[in-house]
């Protein structure tokens, strides 16, 4: 059933309460009123009160002396007659001013004053001006630089949203729409309200909705072409950054990093949208987003979007195409880095559970070393909610499945628009929204340079895709038909292996490279995580358990065997007769 608009529900409640005052004007009884002339469909009030009007004068006898009108109501019989000419005139006056009121656009006039100086001039003033402190109040209000913000909507403006449908009422121009979606999105609690946002960008309450969704819309569009996986300079450039930080070389192949993070809703979803789904472990309505960044330019190479605050960070990760096809995306002695939540993959490395650390100094250095690189995918979630930071408390309501889907393009438009916003942003910058001291000089350089178009580059970029391709094809038909002849029990087991096996290699590298070694644990401890004296133990335990479990065996197959023989004759044997 279609949504009733705020538009229809006034003029509906306005034909209402016109014909009410009406007929108590005239002292007409209320009981034999025709409802289907008070409370008609909202999408047809047009057509009916035309109607009524057309049809007033085969209703209305002008010659006689006594005028009178019928309203026949489809369920019943009775009419009533409203005499006098003043009656004629009365009815007349409230069909006139129910047409008008339909035939405008605006019912009530816009709260926001007129002569208020638009966002979008602000901004143009504030570009031209040398001021002290213009470009970082330009930054403020858009949450990004000048140049990006040109650059952004020269993007957006091919789009076929933004197309002029009517020459003589072009609307509000793609610079307009983009501030006002822009300072929309840099704001959360009380300042996002769309009352305070319309008063400061000088438009109405309606276009902050309207201008925000085209917005999103567009730069939903784009992001298979911008929240797109790193190229092979990036690459390089990651991978030399965590073998700097981390000291060991085998530690490059983790060059991107995976993480979880909520986004609060400011309004508890409405029943048909299943609100329960949405009540996370911090008590708050919320939505699930996963990130794949780079750690040196913080840019989003890999997203999943749209699972709601009750999912888990790896059930949600799960869904992402670059676990379904890691192949194409990582090669050998490639994976991402995870934290404790992510569970095992052969794809993935996170580190040891919290309470295995605390019972070794292994394990302990281990997972210090993998915080240093994987704590800049908590610095790209502070850089990216630091700028947009509607995604600390999205004010949109969500009432049923189309408005999730609206609200999820609103979180992936908002990734878009970091992900172009960032490219000219440097160290000062990066520090407005993030601390961000620990940037090394390379990695801006690095970045600056992949803004270069080099067709040499994009042609190389082409050919290793082209090639992970072909090879993830090959290999994923030889492992299809080894799957087959095993369990799901067999396949979770050599997962587990899989990703044991990836994280001893990367701690017995790193105490290598370290000149470290190891104190209280070895290699068949570390893959049971456990130290040498708990795993001890544990086997120690485990053999007494299989011994047990023998003796136990072996007595109920001796109790068995020796009822058989009593009982019906079949024991061990039957003894000749001498």
């Amino acid at each position: 059933m279609p949504r009733t608009t705020e538009r229809q529900r006034a003029l509906r409640e306005t034909r209402d309460a016109l014909i009410r005052s009406f007929l108590i004007g005239r002292s007409l009884s209320w009981d034999g009123l025709d409802e289907d002339l008070l409370f008609s469909d909202p999408d047809q009030s047009s057509q009916n009160s035309r109607g009524a009007l057309r049809d007033s004068s085969d209703d209305w006898d002008t010659d006689s002396s006594v005028s009178s009108m019928d309203f026949t109501s489809s369920g019943s019989s009775d009419a009533m007659s409203v005499s006098s000419n003043s009656a004629i005139q009365g009815f007349s006056v409230l069909i006139g001013i129910l047409q008008r009121l339909e035939s405008r656009r605006v019912l009530h006039e816009r709260r926001t004053p007129r002569g208020i100086e638009r966002l979008v001039d602000r901004l143009h003033r504030l570009k031209n001006s040398n001021a002290i402190g213009d470009a970082s109040l330009y930054r403020h209000l858009v949450r990004m630089k000048a140049e990006a913000f040109d650059s952004i909507v020269r993007l957006l403006e091919p789009h076929e949203v933004f197309a002029v449908k009517d020459p003589r009422r072009a609307g509000a121009s793609v610079a307009e729409q983009a501030a006002v979606a822009f300072y929309w999105m840099g704001r959360y609690g009380n300042g996002g309200g769309v009352v305070d946002v319309s008063f400061v960008c000088g438009c109405a309450e309606g276009s902050v909705v309207k201008f925000t969704r085209h917005v999103c819309q567009a730069l939903y569009d784009m992001r298979e072409q911008v929240l797109c996986w790193a190229s092979e300079e990036e690459k390089d450039t990651a991978k030399t950054w965590v073998a700097s930080q981390s000291g060991c070389v085998e530690f490059s192949g983790g060059y991107s990093m995976v993480d979880g993070s909520l986004v609060p809703l400011a309004f508890k979803p409405g029943k048909k949208a299943f609100h329960r789904e949405y009540f996370d472990r911090k008590c708050q309505y919320s939505l699930n987003i996963q990130l794949v960044v780079l750690p040196t330019t913080y840019r989003v190479i890999d997203y999943v979007v749209g699972y709601k605050g009750a999912t888990q960070d790896s059930r949600a990760f799960a869904a992402s195409d670059i676990m379904k096809r890691p192949g194409i995306y990582l090669e050998d002695g490639e994976f991402v880095w995870t934290d404790g939540g992510y569970g095992l993959s052969e794809h993935t490395c996170g580190p040891y559970d919290h309470v295995v650390a605390a019972k070794s100094r292994d394990f302990r250095r281990f997972n210090l070393t993998v915080s240093k690189v994987r704590v800049r995918s908590e610095h790209a979630f502070g850089y990216l909610k630091g700028r947009f930071q509607c995604l600390r408390g999205l004010r949109q309501l969500i009432r049923d499945e189309d408005d999730h889907d609206r609200i999820t393009m609103t979180v992936v438009g908002a990734l878009v628009a970091h992900n172009l916003a960032l490219r000219w942003d440097g160290t000062a910058d990066r520090r407005t929204y993030l601390d961000l001291s620990t940037l090394s000089a390379e990695a801006v350089k690095a970045w600056e340079d992949l803004q270069q178009v080099n067709p040499q580059r994009e042609a190389l970029e082409r050919q290793m895709w082209a090639r992970r391709v072909e090879a993830y094809e090959t290999k994923s038909a030889t492992l299809r038909d080894r799957l087959q002849n095993q369990s799901q029990t067999q396949q979770d087991k050599e997962r587990r292996q899989g990703a044991k096996d990836l994280r001893e290699r990367l701690h017995t590298a790193l105490f290598a490279a370290k000149d470290w070694e190891f104190e209280d644990t070895t290699e068949a401890s570390r893959l049971h995580d456990r130290t040498e004296e708990a795993y001890q133990r544990w086997l120690q335990k485990k053999a007494e358990r299989a011994e047990e479990r023998r003796v136990q065996r072996q007595q109920q197959r001796q109790a068995r065997g020796g009822g058989r023989g009593r009982g019906r004759g079949r024991g061990r044997g039957r003894g000749r007769a001498a």
